[in-house]
């Protein structure tokens, strides 16, 4: 067991064993000072926090939908990002929202969270809302001056968000249960939904040019595919040869392939295959979003490739694809390898 597995598993017999201490934990911890009985109607809200610390990279795509929905509820108003980590910000940028924070909320960053708590606790918030009430945060929610408090709900941390409903439908897919959230506080949600990042004309345009680099002079498809995952997920390289060789019989043109590299894989699938490699993700995106299909199993990379707006395949073999599928229009879920069909995958993306 790696030390990161035994520190979930740890996490999750630390939130078991809580029980009703929660409660009280919120109860001395609330900041009732501008608390209202009531929601405000939407036109006196002016000032909006949402607050999510997981640290996983897919969560933060995940997050996408729900807050293009709120800024769609509320047009006029300042939305504010109370996020993890300063790597997060990026996902949101071009959003117009106007100020991230990052708790660091972690026993290591004690004390940043303690000062990111302070500052924010002088501002003055019409509206607080979590996507997901994770004890965290919860737990920051009460510490927050603000008139109107809404989770996701849950009987034990309602004193954290005491306006939150409990929706009448919970959605089953874990990008879009959030906005269930805005449902219970009565909006009218309906899809389509966003799911995307917004890139800036720059970034749009290096894109554009580094697939085109890419392509070079091969007038078929190029496609790229990442072998990258976490457990139970990652699959072997025999395996991964298997996936392109199918792919490679069913095309009526030569695929040219391009593997995506990581810090953990360093070294391409094939020798002399075209590679590309990027640790700023937002460029890894917009890269991804122009060429003729992503191949990635049920990891951040695919989620971030969703969101850019790439034609992706997603093979899903340890993850449920109602709750995790792909979002985008021009994507395909493929649910267990035995099922993968490259001919029909194929003429389904294009």
């Amino acid at each position: 067991m790696t030390l990161r597995n035994a520190l979930r598993q740890f996490d999750s017999y630390r939130r078991d064993k809580m029980g009703g201490s929660e409660s009280l934990l919120y109860k001395l911890m609330s900041n009732k000072r501008s608390l209202t009985p009531e929601l405000l109607p939407k036109e006196q809200v002016q000032r909006i926090l949402v607050i999510r610390n997981n640290k996983r990279i897919g969560n933060m795509y995940f997050m996408l939908p729900f807050l293009r929905e709120v800024r769609k509820q509320y047009p006029e108003a300042q939305i504010d990002l109370l996020l993890n980590e300063p790597w997060q910000g990026s996902v949101f940028a071009n959003m117009g929202f106007a100020e991230i924070d990052y708790s660091f909320f972690s026993f290591k960053g004690l004390a940043k969270w303690l000062a990111c708590m302070a500052k924010l606790r002088r501002n003055r918030y019409d509206l607080v809302l979590l996507p997901y009430a994770s004890v965290g945060d919860s737990m920051m929610a009460a510490l927050m001056n603000a008139k109107n408090k809404v989770a996701e709900y849950n009987p034990q941390r309602n004193l954290a968000s005491p306006h939150s409903n409990p929706p009448v439908n919970r959605h089953p897919h874990a990008a879009l249960e959030s906005l269930d959230v805005l449902v219970g506080m009565g909006m009218t949600v309906t899809p389509p939904y966003d799911h995307t990042m917004a890139f800036s004309e720059q970034e749009a345009q290096q894109g554009q040019a580094v697939a085109a680099e890419l392509r070079g002079t091969h007038q078929g498809q190029t496609m790229a595919y990442f072998r990258g995952a976490r457990g139970e997920k990652q699959l072997d390289e025999a395996t991964w040869q298997t996936i392109v060789d199918k792919f490679d019989q069913a095309s009526n043109n030569t695929i040219q392939w391009v593997e995506v590299l990581s810090p953990d894989i360093s070294a391409p699938l094939k020798e002399g295959r075209k590679t590309f490699q990027s640790k700023d993700m937002r460029h890894l995106a917009a890269v991804l979003k122009e060429l003729d299909g992503f191949i990635c199993c049920d990891t951040g990379p695919l989620h971030l490739a969703d969101a850019a707006g790439a034609k992706c395949i997603g093979l899903f073999t340890h993850t449920n694809i109602t709750r995790y599928g792909l979002l985008g229009e021009n994507c395909v879920d493929v649910d267990g390898l035995e099922n993968l069909d490259a001919a029909q995958v194929l003429k389904a993306k294009c």
